[in-house]
């Protein structure tokens, strides 16, 4: 009997593993919104940047006129000097292009058609892991705030767990990410609990 429970146990690991790393991943930014901007000569392209804590996981969304413009990334020279002819990766050229920012450290894009980089079509996204954690906060009193405190990608977070309690923020209402968090942590540790007496 003990056996036969190890498939259907691990069935749900495998799919609440899935299912919180969806949750837990990066936020997508759009490039130029809110404000109707978006990848073009007419937005202040370092304004929107600069106005963002980009963390490692979050996705640039660009959107823009593919008859026109195009997204090419660059090294921080050519992001400098306005060159594509060394990009990092191959020139983008849907409209709707989505790039993930991993790891930290700056990441520059530039539009490859001559003139438009000059006149500011041109984005660095500083990538920042300063806010946010890999290690959940303990439970907080019913009633008191959520922490705000922000997921990073690149694996799955530390769960604190205190006696009863698996906590992924206070005050969660039914069908928030924080609401299930904390029902998938119940679930796992009522898995490994699972795992390891059989």
């Amino acid at each position: 009997m003990v056996a036969g429970l190890q498939a259907p146990l691990l069935a749900v690991a495998v799919i609440s593993v899935a299912v919180f790393a969806t949750v837990a991943s990066g936020a997508s930014y759009t490039v130029g919104e809110p404000g109707g901007g978006s990848w073009d000569l007419r937005t202040n392209l370092t304004a929107w940047a600069s106005s963002i804590d980009f963390s490692p996981g979050d996705r640039l969304v660009f959107r823009y006129n593919a008859s026109a413009h195009d997204v090419v990334e660059v090294t921080r020279d050519g992001y400098l000097s306005c060159s594509a002819a060394s990009p990092v990766a191959a020139a983008l050229r849907t409209g709707r292009d989505t790039v993930q920012l991993g790891g930290t450290g700056s990441r520059y894009f530039i539009c490859g058609v001559p003139g438009h980089c000059g006149a500011g079509m041109k984005l660095e996204g500083r990538v920042s892991d300063a806010g946010c954690t890999k290690t959940l906060p303990p439970p907080a009193p019913p009633g008191a705030p959520s922490s705000g405190v922000r997921l990073c990608s690149g694996g799955p977070p530390t769960v604190i767990m205190t006696p009863g309690v698996v906590s992924y923020g206070a005050g969660a209402a039914p069908g928030s990410s924080a609401s299930i968090n904390s029902l998938l942590g119940t679930m796992v540790s009522l898995l490994l609990v699972g795992l390891i007496t059989v």
